[in-house]
Order: structure tokens, then C-alpha cells, then sequence
């Protein structure tokens, strides 16, 4: 019979803690509604950005990016899922790794919210990171001593973003789910990895880049299980017109922009008592008269990815990566944002990549695409900045976003019935048998020693608020008295100390097993088909 899922409390924002267990806030019956309301409200936002409402902003926005999506998902070979372009548009976004059950559970919201809804589900690739992890972290050993190897799916290891990553067809790419179906035959399962990962070579065969691959094979479970979303990478989305358009904006703007970032950052950080001057992001600063801006860029081929700086003038703006990418271009205060736009395009035909980043991702998916953004836990958290960025920069206020996230934890036989609190209790047990041993002697055990301790406990207890030199003589002297006493007592316990010793260690291995037994970590394409898919429909029964 199927567990149903323990809700956390939104406030908190935490982790679940137990298996089966599902965050969402707000709740996801509610989403629902908030979906609504807010593509309402865009419809009817006038509020101009750079001369623009910001309902014709998010109108040709959402249109294009949808356009994107069909012809990618076309180009990859793939029959787009339903979508209803007039309903609410459902966003969310992940790098392209073989992440945990926790991530999975929000694509399968966006699908589930959007059927609910008559609207579409976007997931955006975020294809622009530097890719890591390159392997899967798989359970090994036994359930009383297990560990974790890592399987590589690939053998090319250079710190280079996921676009500009290919898979090399090797044996570790296309024996990868044999290795991993190894791995888990001593634990008696059955991944899913070995029925979706031929997804995965199809695309590899076909020449796509190893973001391209390993999506696919996610993409291929979510169409398998009847939660397809459209999909878009970021390398794609990056080189559309209205994004273009959002990043010269930006670049034009780039002084009150920097300012208005940095104000967000700090706001955070005083609220969240943070002292690292780059968490949740790093501030746009100056350098040599160049200020950054939040996007990255880099060739094709570079294993650095720079900050992308600017120089904007009444009459011309300059761009550069502070290395050997450095134009000028003259603005004449008329089409600027169209014509600056053209440029951005232009220029990566050539092959310059320029990327946003995480801040900048969210901040326009959220205002110029999503009805609803779809977040995990930490970049929920983040976007408490993003939101202050928004009022500040835009002059709008922020629409609400679904922060999601559960834990399912791999059929590895349970955790061990022990917590840090069972150890702490014995630890303590421990201490008070080196300095109370008399506690746990047996009736009539060591009498004399027993009763010279109740006494220097009494004596103790008699001088205890008196501060005369001849008083703090005497407890000097019981000081030494009560170590000489306690050394005699100890030996009548080393017995017991050695059998709660060996239960410490017992705890400990046992402790340690369960880091292994309870790690949310492990990647949705390891769990058995049928697992995954109860949890998922639990997760989202809400939505039903």
C-alpha cells in the first residue's frame, strides 16, 4: 500500500527530512490560482520598460520562446506535447544533469499544473553552467556497510559549459546504464536508467552536445510517464529576439541596473545575516572604468567563461570579456534597443557566446515569460533578491513563484533505527561513568569509596558560598581528593564503559550507513520505474 506523502511546512523552506516527503509552497492547489491571476494581471500591466508595456513585452516574449520550443522540440525529433498557448505558462529550469527525485518533482508540476490549467509547461536547460557533475554517484557495498562509487558517463573532464560539451561515444557513455545496472543488481534493483538512456545515444549519434543527450534521455521518462514539458535551452533561448532585446535593455542601462542588483544582494544579505560578499551572487562592480553586467560570455572552444563588461556613453556603448573580445558601437538615441539587439545576435553568429546569469535567468523568465515560476529550495531563497530587483529596477511587483521539492530515498533495505540523539545520550552515559561512576556501581559495590565521594559532595555543597582563604584552601584539596576518587571509582566500571564503547561504535557504522541509506541525492534515473512513478503521483495528487 502506497505511503502518502508528508507535507513540510512551507514556512520553513527545508529540506524533507523524510522519505516520501513533499515541500511545497504554496500549496500546490493554490498555484493553481495564483497561475491565473497572474497571467491576468500581465495582460493587463501597462507599466512601460524601456518605452514598452510590459504586457507587449511578455506578449511576444511568450510567443516567441514558445515558437523556440516547438521548432526544438521538432528539430530533436520529438512530437512537442499538448500545450494551450492561450492558458498560463508554467516555467521552471535545472542544468542538465541526471539530478535528484527532489528536482524531477517540479518538471512533473509544470506538466501536471499545465493540463490542470489548459496551459503549457516550459522547462528551460540551463546548458550555459560549467557542467559537473560528469558522473552518477551509485550505492555500493552492503546495507550494513554501504558506500557510494561514482560512474562516469563520460571521459572528457575539461571545466568547459554544458553547450560546449560532446559526447565522445565511448564505452563510458554507452555502457554507462551496464555499469550502473551492475552497480545496483546487489541491491535487487531495476533502474530506469537502462530503458531511457538509448534516448541518450540516439541524440549522441545524431551529433547533439552531451546537455542535448543527457536531456533527452530525462525527456524521454518524463513523455514515457505522460509529463512532457517543451524544453528550451538557454544557449537557444540567449540568441532569441526578445531576450536580446531584455539583455540590451540591461547593457544600456547598465550603471542603474548594477545598482539596483547590488542593492537587491545587500538587502538579502542583511536579512539573512550573510557576511560572503558573493552569496547568493557577487556584486557588479567596476574595474578600470569597465562595469560588469550579469551576463557571462566566451568563445567557442575557451575553458573560462568572463563576465561580460560594459562602457556606456551619450554616444556609444563598448563591450568586452577583458581579454580579446572588445567592440564600440555608436548609439544615435533613436531605435537603440532594436538596433543593440541585432548587434547582440550578430555578434554570437560569429561565435561569441553571451550567456546570463542565474539572477539574470530568473529575472526574465519570471517577468517577461512565466505565469507561474516553478523553483526548488535554493533558488527560492535566491530570489528574494530577484524580487527586491524587480521593484526597484522594473518599478514592478514581484508575481509569486511555487518553491517545490521532495525526498525519495532508493529501496536500499531502510536506515538503521538510530539518530545523532541516540548518540548524543550515550556520550553523555559515557562521560558520567568517568566522573559519577559511583552511579552505576551495584548495591554494596566499593562502599568505602562510595561514601568518601557523598561526603566530599556534601563538604562541597557546605563551602559553596564561602569565599574565605581557609574555604578556598579546602577546595583545592577536594579538588585532588575527588580526581584520586574518581580514578578508584572508574576501575569498578571498565566493564561497562567497554560494552557502551563497542555500542558507540555500533551506532556510529550504523550512523554512517544511513548517510548512505537516506541520500536524497541519487539521481531519479536509479530508482525502479514503478517507485518513482507512485511517488511522483503522490507528490502532485493536489493537482488531480
Amino acid at each position: 500500500m502506497p505511503v502518502s506523502p508528508t507535507i513540510t511546512s512551507p514556512v520553513s523552506r527545508r529540506v524533507p527530512a523524510t522519505n516520501r516527503g513533499i515541500l511545497a509552497d504554496p500549496s500546490l492547489a493554490s498555484a493553481v490560482q495564483i497561475a491565473r491571476d497572474t497571467q491576468r494581471a500581465g495582460t493587463a500591466c501597462h507599466t512601460p520598460i524601456a518605452g514598452i508595456s510590459l504586457a507587449d513585452w511578455k506578449r511576444k516574449s511568450v510567443d516567441d520562446t514558445l515558437l523556440a520550443a516547438v521548432e526544438y522540440a521538432e528539430e530533436t525529433g520529438r512530437v512537442p506535447p499538448g500545450h494551450l498557448p492561450a492558458g498560463p505558462l508554467l516555467v521552471g529550469g535545472h542544468q542538465p544533469t541526471l539530478f535528484h527525485c527532489g528536482v524531477l518533482v517540479k518538471n512533473f508540476a509544470l506538466a501536471r499544473l499545465a493540463q490542470r490549467l489548459d496551459g503549457t509547461a516550459l522547462n528551460l536547460i540551463v546548458d550555459s553552467d560549467i557542467a559537473a557533475p560528469l558522473h552518477l554517484s551509485v550505492p555500493d557495498g552492503s546495507r550494513d556497510q554501504p558506500a557510494t562509487r561514482l560512474v562516469p558517463f563520460t571521459t572528457d573532464t575539461a571545466a568547459r559549459p554544458w553547450e560546449d560539451l560532446r559526447p565522445d561515444l565511448s564505452a563510458a557513455f554507452t555502457a554507462f546504464p551496464d555499469r550502473v545496472s551492475d552497480a545496483l543488481a546487489r541491491w535487487g534493483i531495476d533502474p530506469l536508467l537502462t530503458r531511457i538512456w538509448p534516448s541518450a545515444i540516439a541524440a549522441a549519434e545524431a551529433g547533439r552536445g552531451l546537455a542535448e543527450c543527457l536531456s533527452a534521455a530525462r525527456i524521454a521518462m518524463q513523455d514515457r510517464m505522460g509529463h512532457g514539458t517543451l524544453e528550451l535551452p538557454i544557449s537557444r533561448l540567449a540568441t532569441r529576439a526578445p531576450f536580446l532585446k531584455f539583455m540590451a535593455m540591461s547593457l544600456l542601462d547598465a550603471e542603474r541596473f548594477a545598482e539596483s542588483h547590488n542593492r537587491a544582494l545587500g538587502t538579502y544579505r542583511e536579512a539573512n545575516n550573510v557576511r560572503s560578499r558573493t552569496h547568493p551572487a557577487a556584486d557588479l562592480c567596476w574595474h578600470d572604468g569597465w562595469l560588469e553586467t550579469p551576463f557571462w560570455c566566451w568563445h567557442s572552444g575557451d575553458t573560462h567563461r568572463r563576465r561580460l563588461l560594459t562602457q556606456v556613453t551619450p554616444t556609444s556603448i563598448r563591450l568586452s570579456d577583458g581579454s580579446g573580445f572588445n567592440v564600440q558601437w555608436a548609439l544615435d538615441s533613436g531605435h537603440d534597443l532594436d538596433r543593440l539587439a541585432t548587434a547582440l545576435g550578430d555578434w554570437q553568429q560569429s561565435g561569441l557566446r553571451i550567456r546570463p546569469s542565474a539572477l539574470s535567468t530568473t529575472l526574465f523568465a519570471r517577468v517577461f515569460l512565466a505565469d507561474l515560476f516553478i523553483h526548488g529550495i535554493g533558488g527560492s531563497k535566491y530570489d528574494e533578491a530577484t524580487d527586491s530587483l524587480m521593484a526597484d529596477f522594473f518599478g514592478i511587483s514581484p508575481p509569486p513563484y511555487l518553491t517545490l521539492s521532495g525526498t525519495l530515498h532508493l529501496p536500499l533495505g531502510g536506515p538503521f533505527d538510530v539518530s545523532s540523539e541516540d548518540r548524543s545520550q550515550l556520550t553523555s552515559r559515557r562521560r558520567r561513568m568517568l566522573y559519577n561512576a559511583q552511579e552505576f556501581l551495584d548495591t554494596g559495590q566499593a562502599p568505602e569509596l562510595v561514601d568518601r565521594k557523598t561526603s566530599l559532595i556534601h563538604s562541597q555543597n557546605r563551602d559553596k558560598h564561602d569565599t574565605s582563604e581557609s574555604s578556598r584552601q579546602n577546595r583545592r584539596q577536594r579538588f585532588h581528593e575527588f580526581r584520586a576518587v574518581n580514578q578508584e571509582l572508574t576501575r569498578h566500571t571498565i566493564g561497562a564503559r567497554q560494552a557502551l564503547d563497542g555500542e558507540l561504535q555500533r551506532l556510529d557504522r550504523q550512523l554512517d550507513a544511513n548517510s548512505v541509506l537516506t541520500n536524497r541525492e541519487f539521481s531519479f534515473c536509479l530508482f525502479p520505474e514503478e517507485l518513482l512513478a507512485s511517488f511522483l503521483d503522490e507528490a502532485l495528487s493536489e493537482l488531480e
